[in-house]
Formats: C-alpha cells, sequence, structure tokens
C-alpha cells in the first residue's frame, strides 16, 4: 500500500506570519488617511460655530428680540446670551446642545471640548470689517435676523502651530444676518485691527 501524504486543515507558521505582514502594511497605508487633517478640523468646527450663529439669529427672529454671541478668543469659547430688553426672555429655551454647566440664560460652547481627533481648533479673532478692521468681541442678532452693525463681521479660527498654522473665516452678513464659511487659507487676521 502506497503511503498517503497527512493533510492538515490550518495554516503554516509562514502563511500566517505572511497574512500579519499584508495585514500590517495596509492599515500602515489606511491609518494615516483616517485621521482628520487640520483642513478637516477647521472646516468642522466653522460649521458648527455657523450653526450656532444661524441658532442666535433664528432666536431673535422667532422671539422678535436681540441676541448676542459673545467670543473669547482668550478662553478660546463664545457664550449665546439674550441681549434684548424683555428680561422674560433672558431663559435660553431647552437645547440639545446646551452642556450640563450652562446657566439657563446662557449657552457657553468651549470649542477645546468639541470632539476632535486631530489638530485642537482656536477662536484666533473676530473684527467689524468696515472701511477699516476693527476688533470686535461679539456679533449680535436682531428682530429682523439683521446684525445690530452696519459691517459685516468675520470670525477666524486656526488649527496647527508654526509653518503648518492654517485658517478659517466666517463672514456674518450684517443685512441678513446669515453666515458664510470661507475658504481655508494660511493668511490670518491682520496683525493690528484697530
Amino acid at each position: 500500500m502506497p503511503l498517503r501524504a497527512k493533510s492538515t486543515a490550518g495554516f503554516s507558521l509562514l502563511e500566517l506570519l505572511l497574512v500579519v505582514a499584508v495585514v500590517g502594511i495596509l492599515l500602515a497605508i489606511v491609518l494615516p488617511s483616517a485621521q482628520p487633517s487640520i483642513c478637516d478640523q477647521l472646516r468642522s468646527t466653522a460649521r458648527i460655530v455657523a450653526t450656532d450663529l444661524a441658532y442666535a439669529r433664528s432666536l431673535a427672529v422667532a422671539y422678535n428680540s436681540t441676541y448676542r454671541v459673545t467670543f473669547n478668543t482668550d478662553e478660546n469659547q463664545y457664550i449665546l446670551k439674550h441681549s434684548g430688553t424683555n428680561a422674560a426672555l433672558n431663559e435660553l429655551p431647552l437645547s440639545p446642545f446646551a452642556s450640563r454647566n450652562d446657566l439657563p440664560d446662557q449657552h457657553i460652547v468651549d470649542l477645546d471640548d468639541l470632539p476632535h481627533v486631530g489638530a485642537t481648533v482656536r477662536l484666533a479673532a473676530a473684527a467689524a470689517s468696515g472701511a477699516a478692521l476693527q476688533r470686535v468681541d461679539n456679533v449680535e442678532f436682531g428682530p429682523l435676523g439683521q446684525t445690530t452693525r452696519t459691517d459685516p463681521t468675520m470670525i477666524w479660527l486656526t488649527a496647527g502651530s508654526g509653518g503648518d498654522q492654517r485658517y478659517i473665516t466666517l463672514q456674518v452678513n450684517p443685512v441678513t444676518g446669515l453666515t458664510q464659511v470661507g475658504a481655508f487659507d494660511s493668511v490670518g487676521p491682520p496683525a493690528s485691527p484697530q
């Protein structure tokens, strides 16, 4: 009787090492592209800020009053509050985006607390862009959705550092109160707006 080779159902050590090596190479290619870029981080945060500005505008229109978003670049946050004369509107409506730490009369958004995987986005500056840029610390929406300024309000967000630092702008139209997210850029706010 001839001897038959015994077949085994399974992988040899060499086959297993080969599979592990191929999976490792594929992961090395895929993982870096899975991390959001600075551009992605800036655009995502800019959309969040634009949405919060639209929310403040909608409150002003819905309640026929004024609502202000105040920017605090040192704390990397902005705060939404009622700024009109009707004290009954000082308590903000319940919002699914409100933090548990928010007082009833304000909604605080700390950019450091926003979910991010890559670079942290910072609030760089806010300015009214008339004939000359003038630093401002807020944008206020009136009952028709307009801002209380006659010039557009520009807001700069930044991420990265050194040669990798990038910016994105948001521009609030004074007539409509609508916010437009600008382009991804390496140029930030002017060094010395008044």
